[in-house]
């Protein structure tokens, strides 16, 4: 096991087997995540940025962060439910995406502890955000944690607690390209999700109020996806609740969670950047899977609210397991 700071200002955490991963202190987020292909060749399957400036250059792509208060669309920049109703930032037109566009959780830096077990290496990332931050109420108490294992799972684990009630609704937010091979296309992928319904959006990608049948394979070609999808079955921790596959690297991730959504996101907005080897942006550069809850919307009375109350936890685990076909 090894952890050390990297030139860049990040830090890598490594396994006894190799596989490694680079995290950074602003937004609790991933850099690089480096594991093998069919031939036990290491390659970085995420896409990600050099230094911690190129990140805070380009917040708005949300790259490898943790997303938070709350992920997703506020309509009209106003959250009704849970017995709430006020107004936030607005920073996306009239709305609000991804907990504002100020003091937002990926734009913030967050203090890290890192750990060695025998067979993994643990990243921890804490922050607390004061009582008014992007409008919310309450402090929240965040916990983000990365775990890596020697044999390639990779667990993320978000936890908070509240002062008094607030919304939060917590996901990642990494790009994923199984190929290795930096500025490709997700093109060549595959991907299998235990969806049951897809919910439609209107102007400004909002929800429409109408939920449709969805198709558990889903397609990576043009023009992509940036849509919320309601999974099948109740509990995903012991079975995936989405498949990514590169037939090419041999590499297959899926994904286990705790949460009853799933954000799929294609990247074909990311612009076109090369910055070295390793850190290249391209449109359908990567996918996005970014487990979360629906947020509270009158369109949607059927889903709980997402609001936390004081003395409750929030808690979300992620596991994404690495493997060969």
């Amino acid at each position: 096991m090894n952890i050390r700071q990297e030139p860049s200002g990040f830090t890598r955490l490594t396994t006894h087997s190799g596989v490694s991963m680079v995290v950074s202190t602003l937004g609790a987020r991933i850099v690089e995540l480096w594991v093998p292909d069919k031939k036990g060749e290491l390659g970085n399957v995420v896409v990600g940025l050099p230094t911690p400036q190129h990140y805070a250059d380009r917040a708005n792509l949300y790259l490898g962060c943790t997303v938070g208060r709350v992920a997703g669309r506020i309509p009209g920049a106003h959250f009704t439910g849970g017995g709430l109703s006020f107004s936030l930032e607005p920073n996306e037109g009239p709305n609000q995406l991804h907990g504002g566009g100020t003091h937002s959780f990926d734009r913030l830096e967050w203090e890290l502890v890192t750990f060695e077990h025998e067979d993994s290496v643990i990243a921890e990332f804490h922050y607390v955000s004061p009582v008014g931050e992007e409008e919310y109420p309450g402090e929240l108490t965040v916990v983000s944690r990365y775990e890596l294992t020697s044999d390639g799972v990779f667990t993320s684990t978000l936890s908070a607690e509240t002062t008094s009630a607030c919304p939060v609704n917590l996901t990642t937010h990494s790009y994923w390209n199984l190929s290795g091979v930096a500025g490709s296309t997700i093109h060549d992928h595959q991907l299998n999700a235990d969806v049951a319904w897809h919910v439609e959006t209107g102007e400004g990608q909002l929800p429409s109020g109408e939920l449709t049948p969805a198709e558990t394979e889903l397609s990576l070609a043009a023009p992509g996806w940036d849509d919320t999808f309601i999974l099948g079955e109740k509990d995903h921790t012991s079975t995936a609740a989405a498949t990514l596959s590169h037939p090419g690297s041999g590499r297959k991730l899926e994904v286990f969670t705790t949460e009853p959504a799933l954000q799929v996101y294609t990247a074909g907005y990311l612009p076109e950047e090369t910055f070295d080897e390793v850190h290249v942006l391209t449109a359908f550069g990567g996918v996005c899977l970014e487990p979360q809850r629906i947020n509270d919307n009158p369109l949607l009375p059927q889903f709980p609210s997402i609001v936390l109350q004081p003395g409750s936890t929030y808690s979300h685990v992620t596991k994404h397991v690495f493997t060969s076909i």
